[in-house]
């Protein structure tokens, strides 16, 4: 890591159009941040690329980061790389960063490094190098910072090779959210660039044919091709002509001995050195290289090989370390030793390393059917569990897998099944399942097939599995406690079979399942003992009773459930409470319980900030932020719904993923920002059909009928409408069905819209979440020219309180009331009282839209109040005059409104960053385009437009 400033760019073959791309991005960056990704295969100049363009890079701060691939399983250590070297360029008298533990939770890590990030001056660009060996917990911490810095001078920059990795996912993450940002793709060099690069470092061209041979026998690696050319310097010398020149027949020749052709007439030190250090393959400090080159018995020759291009050393602490000059160079290298000396070099390397690094070479020393060595990683796999290591758990079982055979794999094959139930790492698993299913019969085996036939769609076979492991009768306490898991998971098999009358007939033979439970210490395999908390699965059980009790239409059921769970929920707050509470709150929902299920959503918000690991938690986000857009509080709810899309990937259960950005988008469609809501609903549009979720599929229709409405687009609200019909989702609640008879009222379609509107009225689940019945008659009783009835039937909506309790659709309908009672639609023409009521409605309308950002509402609702405005008497102009104008926010970005809110809430600027997952820097940043935009000097003058001083309920939004 290095503080950057511009130096001489080195020359970069066939990589123009990438380093111009990469430049642009930082340019733009500059005021709105960015995020590049370099993928491509080793040797293709990923590291040479982003080296290049960091060289450009003038005023920028550079944090350069190479990730470790034996390191790749333990936590945090890429963060702990980059918080070494922040500590490098903070000030002497500034406090040290601390390293962050191994069980630190993500969140608190990406924290430190924003305020580290934070402190320092200008634009910062984050280069992470070979990132596909970053650890899970730092690719978390990373995307929770790069989410947060997406907004101001700040450019993330990542290589990688091809294969999907959590950086490539943080880069989807991020471009989601923003238009500043490239992917690029690197090819092999063509046989042009191998000619441009031939005449650099020859000094003269070559020819095509000559070219093409050089291309082929180093499959276009500019690295490769770069060693080879040095190392034929001399015969290009002596030729006749370089015209002439031609590669000797001795370098075509496959990739292994173009390898080769660079150590040729080196002395044995420099090869023992060069190959001794790709075998070892990471960082190593140089004093322990030479310990274990010591008893393996060879002489190393290092800075011969650092010289040849094949090591690289540098300066850590005061220490030199070492590692290969590149990874393609290591595997060539590696492939071309005798396996004997490989499988010794990793075994003194494993008595001379310690813990995890010893283990590792312990692994790729281990005859496959060493069974001592199987033994241990289950052993770390089982204790990092217990520390809640999942992903070091995760790769100790995964070796084990790996070198087991026999009894053994069987055993490891388990291990790593009951690993993934306890993380819900199922996924991950996946690959193993025809495997698992060659096992013998056991009831951890079934246990975990049960789940992994569940998620990977044999719905029939999970069942067949689930029963059986009820119906058993053995009493061990192992077999007990599985049986206690299969109690609470065999009502997800009978939902995702639509089989709700199942999980109630279920219900008695699971509380008897679970009432059996043995204690922790009577388990004797510890890999179960995580099972033995009976409340855990009563929980879960009885939030799945809860919610098919609801599909069954089985009202009596409800209370006593209900009464039983809020008993357990008084005691115990875990994961399962939260999936119990959003289970519950989907209930509330379908039944129109707005209140209870806001309730019940709130708990489950503050309890996933202490329990992220609940397989709802990010529904629970989600969910609450949908409720908090239904009754009107809006910058609640997109705060939520955008932190539900950051952490969504985070989160246990995907599906959650595509619903958030769906969620996150109603509230910008509402206020007509177009280019936003299209580009979430593209982003959720890439998920896999089998993550998509079950929450309200009606969610990105209903954004976009509305942001039709917002931009006066009957027809596109029509067409948005049709879809959500023609997708019949189940658990509809209708809410298409209002913006359908909407859109026929507006196109002056009466017949189309009198016969959806009786659908509305007879449809038992109605609920006014979009717009009241009342009014939705009154748009038709107005298509229809019966102006008196339409009257009648808006002011009955209006006067109804209930009603009160979803504010926009009663804007709506009060805007639509003033128009028709003040004479300003297409009707006869209105009476003085019409014309007072009709300003008092409007008024409210205004008030209403202006609170909630709906830019485009409150223009139309002040076009009328102009209009009505020039009809009235001066004392009626009087009481409008002023009154609603104008939204003062309407310049503003859905973002920028959420901190100009909480400004006139009187937060400070830490307390914004908190609330919204930004850093300080971004809300400085914020504040500075808010008060410039409005044409304000001070946080005092935003306060004087009324923006209401409410504090944000139950403080800041966190997870």
């Amino acid at each position: 890591m290095v503080e950057g400033a511009a130096g001489a760019a080195r020359p970069l073959f066939g990589r123009d159009q990438a380093r111009e791309t990469i430049l642009l991005v930082a340019h733009r960056a500059v005021d709105r941040g960015g995020a590049v990704l370099v993928t491509g295969e080793a040797g293709l100049g990923k590291t040479a690329l982003l080296a290049d363009v960091a060289e450009r890079l003038d005023g920028w701060t550079l944090l350069r980061v190479h990730a470790d691939s034996f390191e790749s399983d333990l936590a945090y250590a890429t963060v702990e790389t980059l918080i070494r070297g922040l500590n490098g360029l903070r000030r002497d008298r500034a406090p040290r960063l601390p390293h962050p533990e191994p069980s630190a939770d993500a969140l608190t890590v990406g924290r430190l490094l924003l305020d580290a990030i934070d402190a320092i001056d200008g634009p910062v660009c984050l280069i992470v190098d070979d990132a596909q060996w970053v650890d899970e917990p730092s690719a978390r911490a990373l995307r929770f910072v790069v989410r947060r810095l997406s907004d101001q001078g700040f450019l993330f920059t990542a290589a990688t090779r091809p294969q999907p990795n959590s950086v490539t996912a943080l880069f989807d993450d991020v471009s989601a959210a923003t238009v500043n940002h490239a992917r690029i793709d690197l090819a092999p060099l063509t046989v042009a660039d191998t000619q441009e690069l031939a005449q650099h470092l020859l000094g003269h061209a070559v020819s095509r044919r000559t070219a093409t041979r050089l291309t082929e026998a180093t499959q276009g690696s500019p690295l490769l091709l770069s060693v080879l050319l040095k190392q034929l310097r001399e015969t290009f010398a002596q030729a006749l002509h370089p015209a002439g020149w031609d590669l000797p027949a001795t370098a075509i020749t496959p990739l292994a001995t173009a390898i080769g052709s660079a150590l040729e007439g080196a002395e044995p030190p420099v090869r023992e050195a060069a190959e001794t250090v790709a075998v070892l393959r990471d960082p190593l400090p140089l004093p322990v290289v030479g310990t274990i080159a010591e008893r393996l018995g060879t002489t190393v020759d290092i800075p011969g090989a650092v010289s040849r291009g094949l090591v690289h050393a540098g300066q850590r602490d005061g220490v030199v370390w070492v590692e290969p000059a590149h990874a393609l160079l290591a595997d060539a290298l590696t492939g071309g030793i005798p396996l004997e000396r490989r499988v010794a070099l990793h075994r003194i390397a494993a008595g001379v390393l310690t813990g995890h690094r010893a283990l590792r070479h312990r692994v790729e020393a281990a005859d496959r059917t060493d069974p001592t060595l199987v033994d241990e990683l289950l052993a770390a796999a089982l204790t990092c569990a217990d520390q809640n290591q999942p992903e070091q758990a995760f790769s100790y079982a995964r070796s084990a897998v790996h070198l087991a055979s026999g009894t053994e794999r069987e055993r490891a094959l388990i291990e790593i099944g009951l690993i993934a139930m306890r993380f819900r790492l199922h996924e991950r698993i996946f690959e193993l399942r025809d495997a698992i299913e060659a096992l013998p019969a056991s009831p951890s085996r079934d246990a975990v097939l049960l789940e992994l036939r569940t998620l990977t769609g044999d719905v029939p076979g999970a069942l067949a599995l689930g029963l059986a492991l009820e119906a058993a009768t053995d009493r061990d306490p192992d077999a007990r406690v599985i049986r206690v898991h299969v109690a609470e998971a065999l009502p997800k098999v009978f939902m995702a079979m639509g089989d709700f009358g199942g999980v109630l007939d279920h219900l008695e033979q699971a509380r008897r399942l679970i009432a059996d439970c043995p204690a922790p210490d009577e388990v004797a395999d510890p890999a179960l003992r995580w099972m033995a908390h009976p409340e855990e699965h009563l929980m879960r059980l009885l939030g799945w009773a809860l919610n098919s009790a609801a599909h069954a239409r089985r009202p009596d059921l409800f209370r006593p459930l209900t009464a039983e769970l809020d008993s357990l929920l008084d005691t115990h707050e875990s994961p399962a409470a939260v999936d119990a509470l959003v289970s519950r709150s989907r209930v509330f929902i379908l039944d129109g319980r707005i209140e209870q299920a806001r309730a019940d959503l709130a708990r489950a918000n503050a309890l996933v900030r202490r329990y992220p690991g609940s397989w709802t938690a990010g529904f629970a986000r989600t969910i609450y932020a949908h409720i908090l857009f239904l009754v009107g509080e809006w910058e609640e709810s997109v705060t939520l719904a955008d932190t539900a899309v950051a952490l969504a990937l985070d989160e246990t259960d995907l599906s959650c993923w595509p619903i958030a950005l769906w969620t996150s988008t109603l509230v910008r469609a509402g206020r007509g920002e177009a280019e936003a809501v299209e580009e979430r609903l593209r982003a959720a549009a890439q998920a896999r059909p089998g993550i998509t979720g079950s929450y309200d599929g009606d969610l990105p229709y209903l954004a976009r009928a509305e942001l039709a409405r917002a931009l006066g687009r009957p027809g596109d609200q029509l067409a948005a409408a049709e879809e959500a019909e023609a997708a019949a989702n189940r658990g509809s609640n209708l809410g298409w069905l209002t913006y359908r008879v909407d859109a026929l009222a507006a196109l002056g379609r009466p017949a189309e819209a009198r016969e959806a509107f009786d659908r509305c009225a007879a449809a038992g689940m109605w609920r006014p979440y979009y717009g009241g019945v009342r009014w939705l008659e009154g748009r038709v009783l107005q298509a229809e020219g019966r102006l008196d009835e339409a009257r009648e039937a808006y002011l009955a909506e209006l006067d109804d309180r209930p009603g009160c309790a979803f504010p926009f659709p009663r804007a709506v309908a009060a805007l639509d009331a003033g128009l028709l009672l003040g004479g300003l639609e297409p009707a006869e023409g209105a009476s003085a009282y019409d014309r007072a009521r009709a300003a008092e409605l409007l008024e409210q309308a205004a008030a209403t839209f202006r609170s909630l950002g709906a830019s485009g509402y409150l223009i139309r609702t002040a076009h009328a109040l102009d209009r009505l405005r020039s009809a009235t008497p001066e004392t009626a102009a009087e009481t409008v005059a002023g009154a609603t104008a104008s939204d003062p926010l309407a310049a503003l970005t859905t973002r920028e409104r959420q901190v100009a809110h909480a400004l006139a809430a009187g937060m400070t600027n830490k307390e914004i960053a908190e609330r919204l997952y930004v850093s300080v820097t971004t809300v400085n940043f914020h504040v500075r385009n808010i008060l410039a935009k409005l044409g304000l000097r001070s946080r005092r003058d935003l306060r004087g437009l009324g923006l209401g001083r409410r504090a944000p309920r139950g403080g800041p939004v966190k997870s």
